[in-house]
């Protein structure tokens, strides 16, 4: 079994092995999605990354995010929170976007601040000044509003490529949900080689933060299994350090 397991993880462990030999430490970061109230997935995503010693980002639809919810994340203090979109609608014809180009900006810029208005109500302390979009996505043109609405930052899906011009990106890179087939855990082979591949990636530009993408609503058995799994891989290996959300949008940019 610890051979196995060993096969499993040599990826990941070779390449932080290269990291440790340049003596330098990889950041990993979790940002979870989709959160609205208390639900025992949520409870128990807490409990993992507590057990853990792993901070995390709650992307919460402000719309729907209520004052149990509040309550619960203010007495985790590895917790912190982002906006989610609004309310998580689609309002795009081609793809799936709550912020097309098409949509008027008065329209956007409205949702914006609400949603702003509605997580510094909510959480305080812990909400983060960092916008989620809904399906990873957002036209250039509205995410040029978000400094207008509060927002400092955006966090998407996938290595950084052109940056948004008004905008720090703090974006996650590992999703680890097989959202075309299952719509649970992906394969953890498949994930363990991609999460390395990003780490190799990271290692040569700039030693970018990579994050990790939840969505504790849809775990399965093999969501939770690899969560843990990558747990036990990197807390407390020295060339690995998880970070809180707040730590990249003061770090970088």
């Amino acid at each position: 079994m610890i051979l196995a397991r060993a096969a499993q993880w040599s990826a990941l462990r070779d390449e932080l092995a290269r990291w440790a030999c340049d003596d330098t430490v990889a950041r990993l970061w979790l940002r979870d999605d989709d959160a609205v109230t208390v639900t025992p997935a949520l409870e128990r995503l807490a409990a993992l990354c507590s057990a853990h010693g792993v901070p995390y980002l709650v992307a919460a639809v402000p719309s729907g995010a209520d004052q149990t919810l509040a309550a619960y994340l203010s007495g985790q203090p590895l917790a912190e929170v982002a906006a989610h979109g609004w309310r998580h609608h689609n309002h795009a014809i081609d793809t799936k976007t709550e912020f097309p180009a098409e949509r008027a900006s008065a329209k956007i810029m409205r949702d914006l601040s609400e949603a702003r208005s509605r997580i510094e109500t909510l959480f305080g302390a812990m909400a983060v000044p960092l916008f989620v979009p809904p399906w990873n996505r957002m036209a250039p043109e509205a995410a040029a509003l978000l400094p207008r609405s509060g927002f400092r930052a955006i966090s998407a899906l996938g290595r950084e490529g052109k940056p948004h011009e008004h905008v720090q990106t703090i974006n996650v890179h590992l999703d680890i949900i097989d959202w075309r087939g299952s719509r649970g855990g992906r394969n953890p082979d498949d994930l363990i080689a991609e999460l390395a591949g990003h780490l190799a990636w990271a290692r040569e530009n700039e030693r970018t933060a990579i994050g990790i993408l939840t969505h504790h609503l849809v775990h399965d058995a093999a969501a939770w299994n690899f969560l843990e799994d990558l747990f036990a891989e990197t807390v407390g290996h020295p060339a690995v350090r998880w970070v809180r959300a707040s730590e990249l949008l003061s770090s970088e940019g």
